[in-house]
């Protein structure tokens, strides 16, 4: 029984639990709900406070605008009431000028009659002025003419003294010059020793080469001669030599033919033994025949020793022969050396000779063209002395110098005038440069036109006057194609 109501109990328990479980479960999802609804109505409550911040400051920036608009208003009726009185002034003002005006108007007419008078006036001072001019040009001329008479005597005068300055100066830089031509011909004079004394060494260095290249002809004459004789000996040498060679040729052909003697002989004893073992066969004289093949080989032999003392001595005969014709050979070679050598020295003596005479006769030219140079600078020397003899002789006596001085004296005056007169011309054409120029930095060749014209009426005063739109436009020059235009005939006219 207790485990049953336990039992039952256990259940009623567990079923409470569930509904408990069940209704927190329930609890929980309606608080989650309520939060969500409390931060949605956080949520709202904040962008409502915020629209209201906004609204509020809207509504400060309007009261802002507003009173700003009704500053701008005051301001303006301020400015409006300042230009009204600006305005009038204005008016008072344009009245002022209209008077002073009028006042003007009248001084300028009473200065146009006073300027009518001047003018009148004027123009007979010019009459007058040009009365005197004319009178003033009479004296000019005249004095112009006396004042042109004395520069011409002023300028004869300076130029005979500079004339006598620029020969005085022709004087002096022709004594130096004549010095320097001294000087010029001492030195000469000492190169002209100096060449000398290389020319006597050079002679002595080509006697003592042309001893040496006899010497050195002497030798190769000699070594020539050797040599010849060298080459007799090696012919005759080299005939022995063909003829051993021939020798030689004619024992191994001997050899031959008696190594086919023996050959044969040995092929004969051969023979000879089967038929001495025939014989032996058939007969019984066996001691017979061996003393006649005793006999035969005997002889064999004495052939043969006899043949091997030929070929010996003919082997000895040819080592001779070569041994000789090595040496002569290895003397041949020793000669061929020589003779090199020889052949070089001689053509290095050659070769030193040309030079010699190449420069010997390069200095013998210089020589001979100093010898000309020093001839005719003595010439022009002798010249000049001559001219400065004759200057100094013309001055002491009072009488004018050559016309060619006075032509070259003329000549510098006249370079110096050019040059004078080219410099001005630079300097001319720099300032025109100059003038050239524009406001903006820009250089232009064209000519400056007028922009504005005098007014020739009596009315008005002589003030510039600017052209405007309508200025005068500056006619081209006409060109190389007028030459076949031509003119208009005017017909006369027929009433």
């Amino acid at each position: 029984m207790c485990f049953f109501q336990k039992k039952i109990l256990s259940e009623a328990e567990s079923k409470l639990v569930e509904q408990q479980l069940a209704e927190e479960n329930k609890l929980l999802k309606e608080q989650e709900n309520m939060r969500e609804l409390v931060f949605n109505l956080v949520r709202m409550t904040q962008i409502k406070i915020d629209e209201k911040e906004q609204k509020s400051k809207d509504f400060l920036k309007a009261q802002q605008k507003y009173t700003n608009i009704v500053r701008e208003i005051k301001a303006k009726d301020l400015e409006i009431r300042i230009h009204r009185k600006k305005k009038r002034e204005i008016h008072r003002r344009l009245r002022e000028f209209a008077k002073l005006y009028d006042t003007i108007r009248n001084e300028r007419n009473k200065f146009i009659n006073l300027l009518h008078k001047a003018h009148q006036k004027v123009n007979e001072i010019k009459e007058r002025h040009k009365m005197s001019l004319n009178e003033l040009e009479i004296l000019r001329t005249s004095a112009v003419t006396q004042e042109r008479k004395l520069q011409n005597s002023m300028l004869k005068h300076a130029n005979n003294i500079t004339i006598r300055e620029s020969m005085q100066n022709d004087v002096c830089k022709i004594a130096a010059k004549l010095q320097e031509m001294k000087e010029k011909k001492e030195a000469q004079l000492n190169n002209t020793d100096r060449l000398a004394n290389m020319i006597t060494v050079i002679e002595e260095e080509m006697v003592q080469l042309c001893k040496k290249y006899e010497k050195a002809v002497q030798r190769r004459n000699e070594s020539g001669v050797q040599l010849i004789e060298r080459e007799e000996e090696v012919c005759i040498f080299y005939e022995k030599i063909n003829i051993q060679e021939k020798m030689k040729l004619n024992g191994e052909i001997e050899i031959h033919v008696l190594e086919e003697k023996i050959r044969f002989l040995k092929l004969k004893i051969a023979e000879k033994q089967r038929q001495i073992h025939v014989t032996r066969k058939l007969l019984p004289a066996k001691r017979a025949l061996d003393a006649d093949l005793a006999v035969l080989q005997i002889q064999l032999e004495l052939q043969l020793a006899k043949k091997e003392e030929k070929l010996l001595e003919k082997d000895f005969i040819y080592e001779q022969v070569s041994r000789l014709t090595d040496r002569l050979c290895s003397k041949t070679q020793a000669c061929k050396q020589d003779t090199l050598l020889l052949a070089k020295k001689m053509n290095g003596y050659q070769k030193k000779i040309k030079d010699a005479t190449e420069k010997m006769m390069a200095l013998v030219a210089e020589l001979s063209m100093k010898q000309a140079m020093a001839i005719e600078l003595q010439k022009e020397v002798k010249e000049k002395e001559d001219f400065i003899l004759t200057c100094n002789s013309r001055m002491e006596k009072g009488l004018p110098l050559n016309k060619e001085i006075e032509r070259e004296w003329l000549k510098v005056l006249r370079d110096e005038e050019m040059y004078a007169l080219a410099i001005a011309e630079k300097s001319r054409e720099f300032l025109e440069a100059e003038n050239r120029q524009l406001p903006n930095g820009v250089y232009t060749t064209a000519d400056q036109r007028p922009n504005a014209y005098i007014p020739e009426a009596e009315s008005t005063l002589p003030l510039p006057k600017p052209y405007g739109a309508l200025a005068p436009f500056k006619p081209s020059e006409p060109g190389a194609n007028m030459r076949h235009i031509r003119k208009p005939v005017i017909k006369p006219i027929e009433i």
